[in-house]
């Protein structure tokens, strides 16, 4: 897929074609897809508790948002370091005779875990 998104309606007519027994040959070339980007879709499908019935029915942005949940917030702890370290370099910032570098001074304080 590397990173393109396929619109709902070619994955309704993926999901038609696999629900009538075709084979991922088949529905790869008849889409003008690549075979892994069908096994990709399936394999989505297969870890929804839903049947290809159901999903059929659902409208297209419901039926987008368990397809294309989008790219999930930055999950390392080091970037929620980072955020409250900016809030305060932010805060000092707003004091008085502090400068740009009396903050930038303090930066590698905050990369040294303190023992």
């Amino acid at each position: 897929m590397a990173g393109k998104l396929r619109p709902m309606n070619q994955i309704k007519q993926l999901l038609q074609l696999h629900e009538q027994g075709k084979s991922i040959k088949f529905i790869a070339r008849s889409l003008g897809i690549s075979k892994n980007t069908v096994k990709t879709y399936l394999a989505k499908v297969s870890l929804i508790s839903l049947d290809i019935q159901t999903l059929l029915a659902m409208d297209d942005p419901i039926m987008e948002a368990m397809f294309h949940a989008g790219n999930p917030a930055y999950k390392d702890d080091r970037f929620e370091q980072l955020k409250s370290w900016l809030d305060y370099f932010s805060n000092e910032s707003s004091g008085v005779g502090v400068t740009k570098q009396v903050i930038w001074s303090e930066y590698p304080d905050f990369l040294i875990p303190s023992i």
